[in-house]
Formats: structure tokens, C-alpha cells, sequence
């Protein structure tokens, strides 16, 4: 991982470890969200955002849209003021995402690879989050 990607990943975990960028909207997700995300048809992603895992409702989908819209808003925010690319401050955060938040038996997903369902054990990080942690 570059110098540029450390510093935002160490920003990305401040910002986590503050609640700016996932625990603001993911508190203000509803039961149906938090359900499908139990249920493994909701999921993280090694971007940054949350998608689509399974099946779900048309309100389920259109708040996953909602909670990905108030994420690149404050991954905007965070990269402007770090002077990184959006792209960036979301992939940082998705990997700290994925490795401190997503809970066994949820989904994710690394890239454009298939969903895959957290064991016990840590996720395999993509290589350009070998040193984020």
C-alpha cells in the first residue's frame, strides 16, 4: 500500500472510530436493512458501500441506495479535506469496514468477485489493504 493510501486509511479509521462516515447512517437504517444484513441479502463491500447480496424489497433496495448516497457524501467530504480521491477514502474505509464491522454470517464482497457469508475468521483482505489495519 502507497503512503497516500496509509493516510487515508488512518483518516478513514478516525472517521469510523468517530462515527463520521458508516456509524451515522448505518444507525439511522431501519429494521428491514438491519434484517437483510442478518440475513445475509445485504452486505458490505471492499468499495466502501453496502450492496445487494440476495433478494430483497423495493424499500430495502432503495434504503441500501439512500445509506450509499449519505456514505459518498461523507467520503467526499473526508477526501476533500485529506486531498485524496473519493475512490480512495471509500476503499480505505471499506477495508476497514470489512474487517472490524462485518459480523460472522454476513456477506460481503471483495471487488466484482461473488458474495461470500464471514466465518469465524478473519476476512481476506484485498492486497491494497494489507497495511490498512
Amino acid at each position: 500500500m502507497t503512503r497516500k493510501l496509509l493516510m487515508i486509511a488512518a483518516g478513514a479509521a478516525v472517521a469510523l472510530a468517530t462515527g463520521l462516515v458508516i456509524a451515522a447512517p448505518a444507525r439511522a437504517q431501519s429494521g428491514a436493512v438491519a434484517s437483510a444484513i442478518a440475513a445475509g441479502t445485504v452486505g458490505e463491500q471492499a468499495d466502501g458501500y453496502l450492496g445487494i447480496a440476495g433478494s430483497v424489497g423495493a424499500d430495502v433496495r432503495a434504503e441500501v441506495e439512500s445509506i450509499n448516497i449519505k456514505r459518498r457524501a461523507a467520503y467526499t467530504d473526508l477526501a476533500g479535506k485529506r486531498g485524496v480521491t473519493v475512490q480512495d477514502v471509500a476503499a480505505a474505509t471499506g477495508c476497514q469496514t470489512l474487517s472490524s464491522r462485518v459480523k460472522p454470517g454476513q456477506a460481503y464482497r471483495i471487488g466484482a468477485g461473488a458474495w461470500q457469508t464471514k466465518g469465524s475468521g478473519p476476512i481476506v483482505l484485498p492486497a491494497y489493504c494489507a497495511t490498512a489495519g
